[in-house]
């Protein structure tokens, strides 16, 4: 009975590590290539979204700060625009779901667009969105945008049109889509 015992502790101790340690598709791309040349990559932080809660503003006109306030990070990585020789040799989209969980993911919107693939992926725990993936791949352009924690999707293409950052214009996408 001893040594059963053993022999189930020590495969929880091996399996939960390597467990715990698995990283989505998202993470691994964005792993990948963040701070390689020609791709430019953006981390925010669970500590940045609480620095912008605790500015003092008076009028919070697009529920920024309640949108952020349930995030954990985003995540983005993309091609530079100076350098397009890259996008034609990467295809973000073709990279990721080659390993994509689908179990996992569900797929919220598809946009083609000539040589372009846009598609938008969530992924729930109950009832909750815990990640929205944004993947673009094609000639023209590549970007990946993870954002992680507890989202909203009728206030998430308010995010994008705050931050202004390059490949989040595409979530404006998804609230035009709901209307």
């Amino acid at each position: 009975m001893k040594k059963v015992i053993l022999k189930i502790a020590i495969a929880v101790f091996v399996i939960i590590p390597v467990y715990l340690n698995a990283q989505s598709p998202a993470d691994e791309l964005f792993d990948k290539y963040s701070g390689k040349d020609g791709f430019t990559s953006v981390y925010i932080t669970q500590h940045m979204f609480s620095l912008f809660a605790d500015v003092d503003t008076e009028e919070d006109e697009n529920g920024f700060l309640e949108l952020v306030k349930n995030l954990n990070c985003i995540k983005i990585v993309s091609v530079d625009d100076e350098s397009p020789d890259i996008n034609k040799q990467v295809n973000f989209y073709d990279e990721i779901i080659k390993d994509f969980p689908e179990d996992e993911y569900e797929e919220l919107m598809v946009v083609k667009k000539k040589d372009q693939d846009v598609r938008f992926f969530i992924r729930k725990e109950g009832k909750i969105i815990k990640e929205l993936l944004m993947i673009v791949g094609g000639n023209e352009d590549n970007a990946l945008i993870s954002i992680q924690g507890d989202i909203d999707l009728k206030t998430i293409s308010k995010l994008s049109k705050t931050m202004n950052i390059e490949g989040m214009e595409n979530l404006e996408e998804i609230e035009e889509e709901e209307k």
